[in-house]
């Protein structure tokens, strides 16, 4: 008897389902492209837990004859395609027949549906796979799924699944990449209850944009609509200024359907090149439209992934075309007003922008104006400086001078409170480093940090700085310095909790996806204690009233957005680990840079506070901040002394 034997119909559909079915998000996609295959155009999803327990979609689609429907459950059944083909030309989103056999498979599902045509509409319960339930119903016209206890009878994918919060931010950014792509269906999104997203579906994306992302983002696009002999383009390019850390805005379409694709990515962000820094990414909404015979979406049971022959000839004329549009473009982002009355909505406001509307109201009153105070600047670190000694450079003489008293303006980056002296150490260096950090700090660079006594030569590549004390020559990198330096102070701020922090009036407003604000809530307790004050404005909209001081020079959005990108690269516990990197990366974006010319006086403020450091050696990311030569071996080099 042989070995070889054909798995059962159970067992098939719970190994298909781990293709098609990853998490709740993908079930709603399924779903969702279901109905709009039915041609619906209203279609709501309501959630519990995330879509873990329960998930509902409802359509007003053409419903299921309802002899279709138990062969609707069998795999690779369908309606979109009859013949192979049919594969070359695919219109409709759906065309595999394998959704709602994996969706049974894994869950305990209620189909409740009924065509204009149809007297009473039908109801079908199948749990795991078995049909539990067929009979008559009264229901409205269309489709609605009812899936429960999803993943029930596979433990073991049901346990890697996230928090429920997180599922749902999931959930949240497949519904809104449907919305701004279809603009004349209206999408409901709920969640426990609370609404989190309705878009009216009157055809203007536009409208849909700003229903999704809310008015920044709508008032910083560019339309695309171009024909080209490969590839035609509509949609939005959005402009540099709300550009992102990673391609979650990034939204790309082929052929109506949504897709990931290295090179329709590289063949958008090369058109950004010039406007956008490394590592940043543009807000997008693009759909393709690309001859179905040069495209394959046959490739994955998730119909994410696509294949396009001609890839160089369309990538090249994507970019061109792109590259185009945003070089005729106004690209100078608009300053927010200060004093004058803001831009009346051009439409009444949904319900989360009243509290910001009446603050804006109330803020631009000019009896309220002329009461608005200069924000709190901050102790300046001149003020705490002790008198330090200088070598003269004209007989080595050591003179007497007081820094508190120079001519000078206090430094832009200094205005900060008294820095850390002995701030803790979190992790372990290795070996090496400690031997090396040993060596490093010889006599000669000890009494330089406990006399403050040294003479600064200059400046070369406008970087670095050349320091020198008896019998030793320095050179710091300034950008590694000071990076260091407002690490500490941020270190310090979050183990006292006693941050220091620059006000901002009226503050700055800003939405966040449901993703996002899990992300907030998450870390809210460490960004609190390195000195943001964020608060809850309405709806998806968050105010910042306050920012670590070091961040005062930097645009508090964008960057406070691109902490929250970072962050959301981690797990869904919070380590330690994680707070400082990020702590890093603040520190490295709110340093003077390379090749950034500063002063005299500003420079001798920087070194002696790098000075007072327990470990001024090495910056938050191991790069060295100075490194040294003695005279000796200056003189062995010069061949003075052998």
């Amino acid at each position: 008897m042989g070995i070889i034997h054909l798995l059962s119909s159970d067992t098939v559909n719970r190994i298909a389902a781990g293709e098609v079915i990853e998490r709740p998000a993908s079930l709603v996609k399924e779903l969702v492209e279901n109905s709009l295959d039915s041609g619906a155009d209203s279609i709501t999803v309501d959630i519990q837990n995330g879509g873990i327990s329960f998930i509902r979609v409802t359509d007003n689609g053409s419903g299921f004859m309802k002899d279709d429907i138990p062969t609707a459950f069998l795999r690779h059944a369908t309606s979109k395609i009859q013949q192979e083909s049919d594969l070359s030309h695919i219109e409709s989103l759906g065309f595999r027949g394998e959704a709602l056999a994996s969706i049974a498979g894994v869950s305990k599902v209620e189909l409740i549906t009924k065509r204009k045509e149809d007297f009473l509409g039908s109801r079908y319960l199948i749990h795991g796979g078995e049909e539990m339930e067929f009979s008559d119903i009264g229901c409205p016209d269309g489709t609605t799924f009812m899936v429960r206890d999803l993943f029930y009878n596979v433990p073991a994918r049901r346990k890697f699944l996230k928090s429920a919060v997180t599922e749902a931010g999931y959930i949240n950014e497949c519904i809104n990449r449907f919305a701004v792509q279809r603009p004349d269906v209206s999408f409901s999104l709920m969640s426990q209850g609370r609404t989190l997203l309705h878009t009216s579906g009157n055809g203007d994306r536009k409208d849909a944009v700003y229903a999704v992302f809310g008015r920044m983002i709508a008032d910083n696009l560019i339309p695309v609509n171009y024909e080209g002999k490969t590839v035609s383009i509509t949609g939005f390019l959005g402009k540099s200024a709300i550009n992102r850390g990673n391609r979650n805005y990034e939204m790309i379409y082929v052929n109506g359907r949504q897709i990931r694709s290295a090179l329709l990515y590289k063949a958008v962000e090369d058109a950004y090149a010039a406007y956008l820094m490394q590592h940043r990414y543009p807000f997008t909404v693009l759909l393709f439209e690309i001859n179905p015979e040069e495209v394959d979406v046959n490739i994955h049971p998730a119909k994410m992934d696509v294949r396009i022959s001609e890839q160089e000839t369309i990538s090249t004329e994507i970019t061109a075309a792109l590259s185009d549009i945003l070089r005729k473009s106004v690209l100078i982002p608009d300053m927010e007003p200060v004093t004058e009355k803001p831009e009346p909505i051009k439409r009444p406001p949904e319900a989360f922008e009243t509290v910001r509307i009446q603050h804006e109201a109330t803020y631009h009153k000019p009896e309220y104006a002329s009461a608005v105070s200069e924000p709190v600047r901050p102790q300046s670190f001149v003020d705490n400086v002790p008198r330090a000694s200088a070598v003269s450079a004209e007989d080595n003489r050591v003179v007497s001078s007081d820094v508190s008293n120079t001519s000078e303006p206090t430094p832009s980056y200094i205005r900060s409170s008294q820095p850390s002296v002995n701030p803790p150490v979190f992790t372990e260096e290795p070996e090496n480093a400690r031997h090396e950090q040993t060596s490093f700090l010889d006599t000669d660079f000890q009494k330089m940090r406990d006399e403050v006594s040294f003479r600064i030569v200059g400046q070369v590549f406008r970087t670095y700085w050349i320091i020198e004390t008896t019998g030793q020559m320095y050179i710091i990198d300034q950008h590694a310095a000071h990076e260091k330096i407002n690490y500490e102070r941020f270190v310090k701020a979050m183990n006292e909790e006693q941050p220091a922090s620059q006000t901002l009036f009226p503050g700055i407003v800003f939405s966040l996806s449901l993703r996002e604000e899990e992300i907030l809530n998450r870390y809210s307790e460490s960004l609190q204690k390195i000195g943001f004050s964020i608060e809850h404005f309405g709806g998806r909209d968050y105010r910042i009233t306050a920012v670590p001081v070091c961040l005062y020079r930097i645009d508090a959005r964008d960057y406070f957005l691109s902490v929250l990108d970072s962050l959301s690269e981690f797990g869904t516990s919070v380590r330690p680990e994680q707070v400082y990197e990020t702590l890093a990366s603040m520190s490295c974006k709110a340093a003077i840079k390379g090749n950034q010319k500063i002063s005299e006086p500003e420079a001798e403020h920087l070194f002696k506070e790098l000075l007072t450091l327990e470990n001024p050696f090495h910056c938050p990311h191991g790069r060295p901040v100075i490194i040294s030569m003695s005279q000796a071996e200056m003189e062995r080099k010069f061949k003075r002394i052998l």
